[in-house]
This record gives C-alpha cells, sequence and structure tokens, in this order.
C-alpha cells in the first residue's frame, strides 16, 4: 500500500496536462489562423495587383492598338494624296486646255470605287473649287457645306507648305455624313527644276464607314474595334481629332479584362485556401508563371505577326528592313550585303486566267520554294504583290552566286492543284559593305535594276549599275520634252502607203506618229513607250488619231489605219472618243481601221474582246498587226473575229534565200485566206518580195519597194495628184514610186 503511495505522489495533476495540451493545440490553431489569415491577406492583395495590372496591361495595349490604327488611316491618307499631288502631268495639266476633263478623268470619275478616297477635290487660288466628285458623282454642296470649319486650316496649311516633307497634311475631319479622314497637298510637279507650283490643292477624303472601320479592323487584328461619338462602357476608347484639336470621334475596342476573367476562373481555389494553404500558394504561384508565359507567347506572336507576311509566312518589308538594320551587329563589318528584288513576268495575267486563290497558291508556292533551294544563310521576304526580295550576306564577298540560285529555284515549274504553271521572273540585284549599307539605299538601287530588267524581255536579271540613276534622271528629262511636245503638237503624222496586191493601185495609208524634237528625230520605239509609262499614250493617240482623220478627210475614198496601244484599248471611254473624233469631222467610220498587236490579247482578252466589240460596232474595222511574230494563235483570229491580218515582215525578210522561209509565208497567208480574213504583209523590199506575197494570196502589199513614210504633202505630190494617170495609183510593179 505504502509502495503504491509513494509512487503515485510523482505522477502530475490530471487538469494540468489536459489544459496544456489544449493549449498548445489552440495556440496552434491560432497562430495556423493567423498565418493563414495574414497569408490571405497579402495573397488577395498579390491577386488584386495582378488583376489590375493585367488589365491595365490590356487597356494599354488597346489603346496603343486603336491609336496606331488611327494613325495608319492618316499615314495612308497622307501617302495616297502624295502620290496624287506630286505629278509632273497633273502639273501640266494645270494649264492646260484640257484640265478640267483630265481632273475628272483621273480623280473624279476613280472616287466611284477607288478603296483608298470617297471624295476627290482641286481647289484653285481662288479658294473655288475646280473639281468636287464624290462616289463618282459631281457635288452640288460646296465643301464648306460639307466638311466643319476645320477644313479651310487645312487647306491654309497645305498652301503655305514649301518644303517636300511637309507639304502634304493629312487630318481626320466631321462631315454631313460623319467623321472622315482628309488629305490635302499643293499639285507640284515631282521632277527638280521645275518652276514652283501654282497654290492649286488636292484635297482626298474618305469616310470613316462602317467598311473603312471593318477593313482596318481586319488588317490590325483589333477585333470589335468600331467609331463611336462618345466614350462606351466597357470599352477603350482613343479619340481621333482634327486639326484644331477637337474631337470628332472615337475609335473604341472592348475592354478584355483578361485579369478579371482570370481571378473569376480561381476564385473558388482562393475560398478554399484555408484547407490547402501551401497548394493554393503553390497554384497562385504557377498561375502566375503561366500567365507571364502565356503575356510572352502573345507579345512574340503579335511581333511575329507586324514583321511577316500573312500569305507567304516569309518577312514582310518592315522584318526586312529590321533584319537587315540588325546584321551589322552579327556579321563582320567587312562582309558584303546582296539584295535582289524578284518580280513575276506575267503574274496579272495567272490572276486573270486561273483566279486570286490560284494567284494567292503561286505565291506561297514561290516563297516556300525560296526558302527551301536557296543557300543557307539566304533571308526571304514579301515586298507586295508578287514582289519578293531575297537578302545573302557572305563575308568573302561573294554573292554573285544567288543570282544563279535564283534562276535555278523557277527553272522547274509549280504544281498547284492539278495546273503545272512555269512562270519566269525579272531580277534586280544590288551589293554593297554590310557596314556602309543602308536598307533604303539597296532597295532603291534594287528597283531600279528591276526597272531596267522589266523593260527587256521576259527572265532577265540585271545588276544595278550607278549609271542608271543618269538614265532615269535622262528618262525623266525626255518625259518632260514628250509633255512640251503634245502642249505644242509639234506629233506629226507620216502616211505610208498600202497597195493593191492585184493592180498596183494605191487603196489606204498607214498613219505613223513621228516627233522632230529641237535635239533631232526621236524613235517610235523610244517615245511610244515613253507616253505609256507616263500616262501620256492617251493624249498622245489622240492627237495622232485626229490629224490622220483630219487628213483623211481631204482623200475620199482612200482608207487611214492607226495603230492603237493595248494601255489606249484599256481604256473603257476609248470607243466614246473614237466616235466623238468621227462625229466631229463627219469622217465615214468605214474608212477608218485600227490595228492592234497581239499584246493587247495577251494582257487581257475579255477586256480586249470587249473593246474590239465596241469599235466594231460603231462600223469601224479592227486589225491584227504583226502577226508572225509573237503568240497570236489560229484560234484568237476566230475569237476576235478581225478584219484584216497583217503579216510581220519578219516573215518575208529572208524568202529570197531560204525556202523554209518562203514555205511558212506562203502557208501561212492561205491558212489565213482559208479563214476568210483578207491579208495585208508588209515589209516588202523589192520586186520578188511583191510577187511572191501577190501569188500566196495576198490582197494588199506595204512597205519600201512601194514607198516609205512620207508626209501629207508628199503622198499628195507623189500619188494623190489629180492630173496623174490614175488616182490613188501606184504604178504596179513596173513603175514603182521610191
Amino acid at each position: 500500500m505504502s509502495y503504491s503511495m509513494a509512487g503515485g505522489a510523482h505522477l502530475p495533476p490530471r487538469g494540468s496536462s489536459g489544459n496544456h495540451k489544449k493549449a498548445v493545440i489552440i495556440t496552434a490553431v491560432l497562430l495556423s489562423l493567423g498565418v493563414a489569415a495574414a497569408l490571405g491577406v497579402v495573397v488577395s492583395g498579390a491577386i488584386y495587383s495582378i488583376v489590375r495590372t493585367a488589365d491595365e496591361l490590356d487597356e494599354t495595349r488597346a489603346t496603343s492598338a486603336a491609336a496606331s490604327a488611327a494613325e495608319s488611316l492618316r499615314s495612308q491618307m497622307a501617302g495616297t494624296v502624295r502620290d496624287n499631288a506630286f505629278w509632273d502631268e497633273a502639273y501640266r495639266q494645270l494649264g492646260s486646255p484640257t484640265r478640267d476633263a483630265w481632273l475628272i478623268e483621273n480623280w473624279g470619275f476613280s472616287t466611284l470605287d477607288h478603296p483608298l478616297y470617297d471624295m476627290a477635290l482641286v481647289i484653285g487660288p481662288d479658294d473655288k473649287p475646280l473639281l468636287h466628285y464624290r462616289h463618282g458623282k459631281a457635288m452640288r454642296v460646296q465643301p464648306g457645306e460639307f466638311f466643319d470649319s476645320s477644313l479651310a486650316r487645312i487647306v491654309e496649311r497645305a498652301r503655305a507648305a514649301d518644303g517636300l516633307q511637309g507639304d502634304v497634311h493629312a487630318e481626320f475631319i466631321g462631315t454631313v455624313h460623319g467623321p472622315a479622314v482628309i488629305g490635302a497637298a499643293r499639285i507640284r510637279p515631282f521632277i527638280q527644276g521645275i518652276p514652283p507650283p501654282n497654290p492649286y490643292i488636292l484635297i482626298f477624303e474618305k469616310d470613316l464607314d462602317a467598311k473603312t472601320i471593318n477593313e482596318t479592323a481586319r488588317k490590325f487584328n483589333l477585333r470589335g474595334l468600331q467609331l463611336t461619338d462618345s466614350r462606351v462602357d466597357s470599352t477603350v476608347a482613343v479619340p481621333i481629332r482634327d486639326v484644331d484639336g477637337s474631337t470628332v470621334g472615337f475609335l473604341s475596342l472592348p475592354s478584355e479584362k483578361s485579369g478579371a476573367r482570370s481571378y473569376e476562373r480561381v476564385r473558388l481555389l482562393i475560398f478554399g485556401a484555408a484547407a490547402i494553404l501551401l497548394l493554393l500558394i503553390i497554384g497562385i504561384g504557377m498561375i502566375g508563371l503561366l500567365s507571364v508565359r502565356s503575356l510572352a507567347k502573345e507579345e512574340a506572336r503579335a511581333r511575329r505577326s507586324s514583321l511577316h507576311d500573312h500569305l507567304t509566312g516569309v518577312l514582310n518589308r518592315p522584318g526586312l528592313s529590321e533584319y537587315v538594320e540588325n546584321l551589322a551587329s552579327d556579321v563582320s563589318s567587312s562582309a558584303m550585303i546582296g539584295l535582289c528584288l524578284v518580280d513575276i513576268d506575267g503574274f496579272k495575267a495567272i490572276n486573270d486566267l486561273w483566279g486570286q486563290t490560284i494567284g494567292d497558291q503561286l505565291l506561297g508556292a514561290v516563297a516556300a520554294r525560296l526558302t527551301k533551294d536557296l543557300p543557307v544563310g539566304t533571308t526571304i521576304s514579301r515586298l507586295d504583290g508578287d514582289e519578293f526580295a531575297i537578302v545573302s550576306v557572305d563575308a568573302a564577298g561573294k554573292v554573285a552566286h544567288l543570282q544563279s540560285a535564283v534562276s535555278e529555284a523557277f527553272a522547274e515549274p509549280f504544281t498547284i492543284g492539278r495546273r503545272e504553271i512555269e512562270i519566269s521572273v525579272s531580277v534586280g540585284v544590288t551589293e554593297a559593305v554590310l557596314s556602309r549599307a543602308n536598307f533604303h539605299n539597296l532597295l532603291r538601287q534594287a528597283e531600279m535594276a528591276l526597272h531596267q530588267a522589266k523593260h527587256g524581255s521576259a527572265g532577265v536579271t540585271v545588276v544595278f549599275h550607278p549609271d542608271f540613276e543618269a538614265e532615269l534622271s535622262e528618262q525623266a528629262k525626255l518625259e518632260q520634252q514628250l509633255i512640251d511636245a503634245l502642249d505644242r503638237r509639234e506629233l506629226k503624222v507620216a502616211f505610208q502607203p498600202v497597195v493593191d496586191a492585184g493592180n498596183g493601185d494605191l487603196c489606204g495609208v498607214e498613219a505613223l506618229a513621228r516627233w522632230n524634237s529641237k535635239t533631232g528625230p526621236i524613235a517610235p520605239d523610244i517615245f511610244i513607250p515613253l507616253a505609256e509609262r507616263a500616262g501620256l499614250i492617251g493624249i498622245l493617240g489622240s492627237q495622232i488619231l485626229e490629224e490622220a482623220i483630219v487628213q483623211g478627210s481631204h482623200w475620199p475614198g482612200l482608207q487611214i489605219a492607226v495603230n492603237v496601244s493595248p494601255v489606249q484599248l484599256r481604256n473603257r471611254y476609248f470607243a466614246g472618243g473614237l466616235k466623238a473624233t468621227l462625229d466631229k469631222f463627219a469622217f465615214e467610220p468605214h474608212r477608218l481601221t485600227i490595228e492592234l498587236t497581239e499584246g493587247v490579247l495577251i494582257s487581257d482578252a475579255d477586256q480586249a474582246k470587249r473593246s474590239i466589240s465596241e469599235i466594231k460596232a460603231l462600223g469601224i474595222k479592227v486589225a491584227l498587226d504583226d502577226f508572225g511574230s509573237g503568240f497570236a494563235s489560229i484560234g484568237s483570229l476566230r475569237q476576235f473575229r478581225f478584219d484584216r491580218v497583217k503579216l510581220d515582215k519578219s516573215l518575208v525578210a529572208n524568202i529570197e534565200h531560204d525556202a523554209k522561209a518562203a514555205a511558212v509565208l506562203d502557208a501561212t497567208v492561205k491558212l489565213v485566206n482559208a479563214l476568210g480574213v483578207p491579208v495585208t504583209v508588209e515589209g516588202i523590199e523589192n520586186r520578188y518580195q511583191a510577187d511572191f506575197a501577190r501569188d500566196a494570196g495576198s490582197h494588199q502589199l506595204q512597205g519600201y519597194w512601194f514607198s516609205k513614210p512620207l508626209s501629207k504633202e508628199e503622198l499628195n505630190e507623189r500619188f494623190l495628184r489629180r492630173d496623174r494617170l490614175r488616182e490613188f495609183r501606184v504604178g504596179g510593179y513596173d513603175t514603182v514610186a521610191r
């Protein structure tokens, strides 16, 4: 007993042990709750900060994107106005009798369906509109009634500008239809050395309508972009201001609130943090990490999209510019950089023949093949349309091999679906030392070389030479001389006789343009292409046609043939102009023949067919000129139903010495005759050729054997005097007038 009592005296009291454990448990629980509460506050604050920061970043990106879209609209309008206002022909036309018609033709009618402007306005020095067209029609309201009061400041700034870089002013403006973007600039010549321009102001206006806003949204990938009159709740709005700083509208984007949406997805997890505190902390950390990674990937994708072509996946123009500028830090400064500009020959014809979808697939196939086949280290870019740029850097300074590599890449046809498409390319090449290279200078030089290549035959490669700049300057001077010559009507018409193959009678003449400038005669194969490039072929053709018809009116019964450029035929008003000229001089339509080359048929067959039908409907004959020198087929003769076919002089040139050439000429004449189409053989230079062509079945003959091209006075004196034995009589083959 005593032992038990003694042992029991050393045990702790039962109540104190339970309280201690309870206190420890309570303390641990309270401490855990305190830590959890504090951690919850910290975590909640961090989450709130993340949500707010994400929303702010989202709004900042949206604001920046909307502002960039607004600036793009303004910059695009500035570029459009600059391209049209800095135009030698436009400046020249301001003082021309044809000014009003020219303004309507080039700017007024184009407002009907032009993608970059809806209104064209030309304001004279007296602030009165010379041209005021909108959607293809003349406007009856005054500009001040259509635009708000800021128009006056825009015109004032454009008129006061005196530097090329500051001459174009593009702003937003209020109109009776709502906000619009407007551009204004003084109409001035592009070529240096021409006297300062008169203060005529060209103004283009583009409505900020739903179509324009949707196109801008698509271009910048701005889903939900809209134009509003005021700020709208739950949107990010960027004000667009006019030249006075007044707000004319807002570009609004839906507020994505990506942070708030992320918070909604994890809110239940936050409420369960007390039970799974550690897991929650890890989860929050993972969410943060994933959010940062997702944002980084999104930014990388956006940057890649802005620097790459969406159709082909290769670099675009800004991407290539940045690539070249960054090369200097990665490559030896002594390395050479080579730039090739590659332009697909006849790409428009491919689009017209098979459609834009096939054309786009072909562009993608071209980019893929260039990327695959060109040497390692070569960078591919699609600059615009069917033009690609290729950059190669070689430390040894050898970039010439790139030219052969490009040629090999296009040696094989491209397979698009079931089609095999063979294409050729024109290539312009330039190179420079990388340390001294400037992307824009390289591009300009390559464009000069490409310009030279495209004026040769298809598939030509041209390397830039400093002389090209001098050549372009000379071309500009010659173009101005042509403008002045057309203003003074210096170009004259020569008439080459066409004789009846059976009896040698004069049955017609071909009217040919001739230019005797102050420095001497200039060949037609020089000034005709120049007129086409400069947009002067319409005026030149009208002058030649008018003079030919005027003179032909003095030669009753004589057929008059006039050559027409493919550029003229593409003008939808060409047939109407022909009729107006014939009516003006009371000239019989059946006496006029329009001669076309096969280039008209190849460039746009559908348009050519429509234009030829309109011409023939007037009673005018249409002849195919230079048949046998290119790709025109018998099918073309059937399809277009020509009234006459003129065989190219190359078919008759060697028939005296080449039996095969003689057989080809004989077969061609008989083949065309079999289709029921009369034949004229050109280039007759001797008696043998004349007899052979006549015996083969030719109906008419033309060439130096009968006469060179003559002035109207020479033609009258030599062939058309009434005191001759027979009017219009050349004299057969025995009394040739040479």
